[in-house]
């Protein structure tokens, strides 16, 4: 019964299981085991009023949060100089999720050699995961998100800057890792941000990071095919519907654009004046 199981899932969950009633109907009406498919009449509770905005982050914001999370004690002790170099680890991983989109699972998974600073390019093949929050437990896995989240694309050429120096800092395979060169336990990451976050009174989570980036790009007017690749979406369905929310200045500078006062011909529009 939908109605039962709308008491632990939500709506997208109910909507694939109907797809699955709706497959399982129509097979068992081609073999004649029913006549009817009643799964068209069903109607999915909990199903959201409005799609929700995404959430981004302001370039203000962003460099705020960026100096806040590398910024360290001046303490000698042992504890404060391995936080040194795990700060401006993440630090770095706050720049690659803005200025590539990744995940945060990707960006704590790539290594050097993922990088073509030359051609400009990045190999996402890989993301860490883990079973249960303790440290011991996380590792690396090349199963990704999705097939078409696995490939090569293009990188900016800001953030190749960026890696160039980080790159001669960090003696390390791993571009994010903590003072031992090991995988970053990502609850004691998400730890950092949450704390400066706060303390900045920025509100922020880490994927907030790639809906800027994606709709940084919408809004420049790229093509949306581009940014789904760039994205790694498998449909470019899933990067319209995500990241097409313009505001109401992004209607009036379309208007605008479109229809500049400069190009009006008051003989051509004269009838208006009559």
């Amino acid at each position: 019964n939908i109605n039962v199981l709308a008491k632990r899932y939500n709506y997208p969950t109910l909507k694939n299981i109907k797809k699955v009633y709706a497959v399982a109907f129509k097979y068992a009406i081609r073999v004649g085991y029913v006549g009817d498919n009643p799964v068209p009449d069903i109607l999915l509770p909990n199903k959201p009023l409005a799609k929700p905005e995404v959430q981004t982050i302001s370039d203000e914001d962003f460099k705020r949060l960026v100096e806040g999370v590398i910024k360290t004690t001046d303490s000698n002790n042992y504890r404060a100089k391995n936080a040194v170099f795990s700060y401006r680890a993440y630090g770095m991983a706050l720049i690659i999720g803005r200025y590539a989109g990744l995940r945060a699972s990707e960006v704590l998974g790539l290594k050097k050699t993922d990088f073509d600073l030359e051609n400009k390019q990045l190999t996402v093949q890989r993301r860490v995961e883990y079973a249960r929050k303790h440290s011991k437990d996380i590792y690396l896995t090349d199963v990704l998100k999705t097939q078409s989240s696995k490939g090569r694309v293009e990188i900016s050429g800001i953030l190749c800057e960026y890696l160039k120096e980080w790159f001669a800092y960090n003696p390390y395979d791993l571009v994010i890792c903590d003072y031992k060169g090991d995988l970053v336990y990502p609850f004691s990451m998400y730890g950092r941000f949450r704390k400066v976050a706060n303390e900045l009174d920025i509100d922020f989570h880490f994927h907030m990071l790639r809906h800027t980036y994606a709709t940084e790009l919408m809004r420049s007017g790229a093509n949306p095919i581009v940014v789904r690749d760039l994205l790694r979406h498998s449909r470019v369905n899933t990067t319209w519907n995500v990241y097409t929310h313009p505001k109401r200045e992004d209607q009036r500078n379309a208007l605008d654009e479109l229809y500049s006062e400069d190009e009006i011909n008051e003989e051509e529009f004269s009838f208006m004046l009559k």
